[in-house]
């Protein structure tokens, strides 16, 4: 569940990216740090989730799974690979109905790889869990907000980097929250289906 998971999210992240409508939230941090530093997509998403996981580690720790750790190697080539898929399979020209649709497919395929990755039990993304966290710490905040207020930091600390904003960020950012809360029981279902463990999370 942990490896399709990350493979869902990052197919839909990465369609956001070749839309060139806006990055999602995340991506536009990635672009920031590698038009600062010059390295691949790939390379600073790695470099992120390695920062997510050292604040996990000081925040709880009990969240860091080994699969966390495989997240943050594999999400960088996964990171690469989507880019240059979408390259070359994207039309440059295409309608504005065709964009609008498939932003809105971006937007459902992330966060219903996020939920998947969350109840995985097998330790999601580093960066996919930070929201989580903060939801167990302050219960008052539904799961929704805790994820939109972790977008917005990623999408301003992101353009103050040189990311690129547009309508699909906006987009991205009002409704990754609500997807993901709405998703997650849905991937509860399927990890019961497959008899895993019952997640953390059954009570959101």
């Amino acid at each position: 569940m942990l490896l399709i998971g990350i493979a869902v999210t990052e197919f839909g992240s990465q369609l956001f990216v070749a839309l060139h409508v806006g990055a999602d939230p995340f991506m536009i941090l990635v672009q920031g740090i590698s038009r600062q530093t010059g390295f691949s997509y790939g390379q600073s998403s790695t470099l992120l989730m390695l920062i997510c996981l050292a604040i996990i580690f000081f925040v709880d720790r009990r969240r860091i799974y080994a699969g966390t750790v495989f997240c943050i190697f594999c999400l960088g080539p996964l990171v690469d690979f989507y880019a240059f898929l979408f390259s070359q399979i994207i039309p440059q020209q295409r309608s504005l109905w065709l964009t609008a649709l498939l932003v809105a497919t971006g937007c459902i395929i992330v966060s219903i790889g996020m939920g998947i990755s969350v109840r995985s039990e097998a330790g999601a993304c580093s960066n996919d869990l930070i929201p989580v966290i903060a939801h167990e710490k302050f219960p008052a905040l539904q799961l929704r907000w805790c994820r939109m207020l972790f977008d917005g930091l990623c999408i301003f600390g992101g353009f103050f980097l040189g990311g690129t904003l547009g309508i699909g960020t906006v987009i991205a950012l009002t409704l990754y929250g609500p997807g993901l809360q709405f998703f997650l029981p849905v991937a509860g279902k399927i990890a019961a289906w497959l008899h895993l463990p019952s997640s953390l999370l059954d009570e959101m």
